[in-house]
């Protein structure tokens, strides 16, 4: 059910990556979309994302208190969260490895 919603969003993603340099370049065409989702990746890795990620460590503890942690799961929130905070760190490191 959701899987079309997140195929559309990977292709949508890959299409805005493959845009020729030189229209990325342009003067400020796409300065507002640029904006825009700066903003979002500002909201998601700021305080906002911060306390959501407490928010999933405590609800963590609170299952492994009752003895219903799944290690699967709390594997995932780990790994999720290190992926959130990370991924600027990360594409810049793909970027510096592409040599762009």
């Amino acid at each position: 059910m959701a899987r079309p919603a997140f195929l559309l969003l990977i292709v949508a993603a890959l299409a805005v990556t493959a845009a020729e340099p030189a229209v990325a370049q342009t003067s400020g065409a796409f300065a507002p979309l640029e904006t825009a989702v700066q903003m979002i990746v500002d909201f998601i890795t700021g305080p906002f994302g911060r306390l959501l990620a407490i928010i999933a460590v405590i609800g963590l503890g609170f299952l492994a208190f009752a003895g219903r942690l799944s290690w699967f799961t709390a594997g995932a929130v780990v790994i999720g969260i290190g992926l959130v905070f990370g991924a600027p760190a990360i594409v810049d490191q793909m970027i510096s490895a592409v040599g762009k």
